[in-house]
């Protein structure tokens, strides 16, 4: 992803966090949370349902949880309202991905709002489920996306987390979906690494530098999240992954493998060399994988290995005698 390109994901993020943030904020007043974390009791909000009264506990806990942690209220209010942000924008730029042209893991489900193929069949299909809803449905929509790629993806879609209650407004949903759907993004939603820059963008730099300017390492676990929080570029990934896996296979094969070819960092040297292994023994660690990309080149060149080393054992054994079976009639007659 060029530079040109980054900075327009860059300013996209920004924009939508800002949106995201500024709409759960003007979400809590109504729940009795303000701005200034002075709170109404649930026992005085007389107007909310069970379920609202539901969300409204578990969005206090989660708040006081930060509050006994390492931080005061209002500032746990404000990582509360970051975080739910945060997940919003994540779910809908991975929905993005699924759906481009070049994955198609999923029918379009956001590329065009609630003109998107995916909620029109559903709206086909089940129009009785969609019309009692205020916004024609396409939020319930979102929400049975969500559900059913939880189960692959728990972390990320999980509706149960106290960061899920929170759900876009109407109006702001749009506005977020005009930022993604910019045709000068286009480009982005067909790279792997679009994923990575966002999780590094949403960071506030405000944030960033006021946590340097109070203290020269991180105070805690949070900090120590968003200050360590950079994506590593494409082409490190590759350096790395290549001369690691790629060159311990290299070094198990003589140099006879297709990586020499298509791994552009790929360093050896002629004396090296390792016994050989089944790749099935091979171990992955990534322990502050982010969104996974060094992952998914290792994916790659596993695939170039496990290919070569399954043609390796099939050239190497022994072709058994194949002896005809014989048709019902042929038996017969024999017998």
């Amino acid at each position: 992803m060029d530079k040109a390109l980054r900075n327009t994901l860059y300013n996209a993020v920004v924009k939508c966090r800002s949106l995201l943030e500024q709409d759960f904020r003007e979400q809590l007043e109504p729940r009795g949370i303000r701005a200034d974390a002075t709170v109404t009791p649930i026992d005085q909000m007389l107007e909310l349902d069970a379920v609202q009264r539901a969300e409204r506990h578990a969005i206090d806990l989660a708040i006081q949880h930060d509050v006994n942690a390492e931080s005061d209220r209002k500032a746990a209010l404000e990582r509360f309202i970051r975080e739910s942000a945060f997940t919003s924008l994540n779910r809908l730029a991975a929905l993005k991905l699924f759906e481009h042209p070049s994955r198609e893991i999923i029918i379009e489900t956001v590329g065009a709002g609630d003109q998107s193929r995916g909620f029109k069949q559903l709206a086909m299909v089940s129009p009785e489920a969609l019309h009692r809803q205020s916004d024609g449905g396409y939020r319930l929509y979102l929400e049975l996306r969500y559900e059913d790629l939880a189960q692959l993806i728990g972390v990320l879609f999980d509706q149960s987390l106290p960061t899920s209650i929170l759900f876009p407004s109407v109006t702001c949903l749009n506005d977020v979906l005009a930022q993604l759907n910019d045709p000068a993004l286009a480009d982005a939603w067909a790279e792997d690494e679009t994923i990575g820059w966002i999780y590094q963008y949403f960071t506030p730099g405000e944030l960033r530098r006021s946590a340097r300017d109070a203290s020269a390492a991180p105070r805690n676990s949070y900090e120590l999240s968003f200050r360590n929080q950079f994506y590593t570029p494409r082409y490190v990934v590759a350096f790395l992954a290549e001369n690691t896996l790629g060159r311990m296979w290299w070094q198990m094969r003589d140099g006879d493998t297709r990586l020499t070819d298509t791994c552009r960092y790929l360093i050896t040297r002629i004396d090296e060399r390792l016994p050989k292994r089944d790749p099935r023994s091979f171990s992955i660690l990534d322990p502050a994988c982010g969104s996974g990309h060094f992952l998914l080149y290792c994916f790659d060149l596993l695939e170039t290995i496990y290919a070569e080393a399954m043609m390796t054992r099939i050239s190497a054994r022994p072709c058994a005698p194949i002896t005809p079976t014989p048709t019902p009639s042929a038996a017969k007659s024999r017998a």
